[in-house]
């Protein structure tokens, strides 16, 4: 278990070799449903004609304070307005700007896997070990990368989730977690939502929860260990960070 205190957090965003902490609002969002991680940002007025943020632009969002920061997103900008929003998407762009018409004998999923992270350029990659069953004949019809991932769980019946994570995709597996955070009713827990089948804990900005992560939970409504399945972070109405936590 770890517990770690995050008073007042703050953005800190680099575009290029440009860095902002203030006169910015951003909304970071990160989703095993999705799979992908991005995030908006406005810019205030004053900014105007000062910002070059060109599209494909290396960027990074992070959070933290006095000088310690953790990593939220590292992804690439796409096009925005004038002040925006502009949008920086994760690596999984590379995946659905990357296309494939394909036909695969004798395969198993990480073989076909491997060549489509291949043809998007992305080799920096954790696939799960777990051996399945080869086929010998998969025909893929053109798709993006991304479908054709989504296309080998529907042929292989599998439910695996797939994600990058400062720039290294993982698919069946994830980053070994040596620290489970503890978010707690009365501490850092400010409140806590239920619907069918789901939970949300809104809390302070906690840049070191992830999306795929486990989690220890001590609140009336639930105690215990619970799966990260998305997490948001932004600034409320008074301007605060913080961080919607789903599982």
């Amino acid at each position: 278990m770890a517990e770690r205190k995050l008073i007042t957090p703050r953005f800190r965003i680099t575009v290029g070799d440009q860095v902002f902490t203030q006169g910015i609002r951003v909304e970071c969002h990160s989703s095993r449903r999705e799979q992908c991680s991005w995030a908006t940002l406005e810019y205030d007025p004053g900014y105007a004609g000062l910002l070059d943020l060109a599209s494909m632009a290396p960027a990074q969002v992070e959070l933290g304070y006095d000088g310690d920061y953790d990593t939220l997103l590292t992804g690439y900008m796409e096009d925005g307005q004038a002040l925006g929003p502009y949008r920086i998407l994760d690596d999984t762009l590379f995946l659905k700007r990357t296309y494939v018409k394909e036909t695969f004998l004798d395969c198993c999923p990480q073989d076909i896997i491997r060549f489509g992270l291949g043809r998007a350029g992305i080799a920096d990659y954790r696939l799960s070990d777990t051996m399945y069953s080869k086929k010998d004949v998969v025909p893929v019809p053109r798709m993006n990368v991304a479908e054709l991932i989504q296309e080998v769980g529907r042929v292989w019946g599998l439910e695996a989730s797939f994600y990058f994570r400062s720039g290294r995709f993982f698919w069946g597996t994830g980053e070994e977690q040596t620290l489970i955070y503890v978010l707690e009713e009365g501490k850092n827990i400010l409140s806590f939502n239920q619907w069918n089948g789901g939970n949300e804990i809104k809390t302070i900005g906690v840049p070191w929860i992830h999306q795929g992560e486990r989690i220890r939970i001590r609140h009336r409504k639930f105690d215990g260990e619970a799966l990260v399945t998305s997490v948001r972070v932004k600034a409320d109405e008074t301007g605060s960070v913080r961080m919607y936590v789903s599982f």
